[in-house]
């Protein structure tokens, strides 16, 4: 992503996409769509190419499709993240998709910990992660399900995909 336009649009979307999140659960459509559509169109007119524009956006949603299929995310942090990679292109997908794990772990951490459920978290993503070795995956979406019922510890994704993509332009800049 080499355009100051480009940085600035996405900061935008990524803000937006948080402000929603939070506010209703949700990151909408109207936001997800045009934006994919936008950083593709940038990228293809004063950016890093069409090619590499639609292998990050397509990396971002197959990631987090993944996420959604089992029940960790929603569609809506899926069409963000492939916003993101339309915008950042391939390879930079892969790198801000770590950077907003680290953020995300961060964040849950410091979450649980506030709420003292931290050992109750710890115990249970262990678990989580065991099932997902083993390729339990049936196991993974009861877990998915049941920590989605009402009054567990949940956190929206919205702003930890806000963080972590804002964190990534302040830190790789290009």
């Amino acid at each position: 992503m080499q355009s100051l336009i480009a940085q600035y649009a996405l900061g935008a979307v990524v803000i937006t996409g948080a402000a929603t999140d939070l506010q209703r659960g949700k990151i909408p459509n109207w936001l997800t769509l045009p934006a994919m559509a936008a950083g593709l169109v940038i990228n293809a007119v004063a950016g890093l190419g069409l090619g590499p524009a639609v292998w990050g956006m397509l990396a971002g949603l197959a990631v987090y499709f993944v996420f959604f299929a089992v029940g960790f995310r929603g569609a809506g942090d899926g069409k963000l993240m492939g916003a993101v990679g339309a915008f950042v292109g391939w390879p930079h997908i892969a790198t801000v998709m770590v950077v907003v794990a680290l953020v995300g772990g961060v964040a849950a951490v410091a979450v649980a910990w506030r709420r003292g459920t931290l050992t109750e978290v710890v115990r249970g993503a262990g678990g989580l992660l065991a099932d997902m070795l083993r390729l339990r995956w049936r196991e993974v979406k009861e877990q998915s399900d049941f920590r989605r019922a009402p009054g567990l510890l949940r956190m929206p994704h919205g702003p930890v995909i806000a963080a972590g993509t804002l964190m990534f332009l302040l830190l790789f800049p290009r």
